[in-house]
């Protein structure tokens, strides 16, 4: 069961984060960017079933991919001067980093290969 728990504990950080995103930008802006979120939160959730049950590389890679995009979106949006959207950006970018070498990072913890 600890196969993989890098990965496992970043796509649910991934998850509570975007959770968070979405009832922060609710309270903020109201209803108008629900369905856009609830888009980006579907592709995620196909994405990451991907990855968890069929062990799909190219799922794995999309998702990073995602995240990079994301941050490098966040730095030219005029929500990037505020603390939260330069947290935001630095999430976005180390999520995409741990999530794409998962398997290096859990060779070098000494996570891989543990039963």
């Amino acid at each position: 069961m600890k196969e993989r728990m890098v990965l496992i504990s970043a796509i649910i950080l991934t998850l509570i984060v975007e959770l968070i995103l979405m009832v922060l930008v609710y309270n903020k802006v109201g209803s108008e960017r629900i369905p856009s979120q609830i888009v980006r939160l579907t592709i995620q959730l196909i994405l990451i079933t991907m990855i968890l049950t069929r062990k799909s590389n190219v799922a794995l890679f999309l998702l990073t991919t995602y995240h990079i995009v994301s941050s490098l979106f966040g730095l030219y949006s005029k929500g990037s001067t505020e603390l939260l959207g330069q947290i935001l950006i630095g999430f976005h970018f180390i999520i995409g980093i741990i999530i794409y070498f998962h398997d290096w990072i859990e060779n070098k913890i000494g996570l891989k290969n543990i039963e």
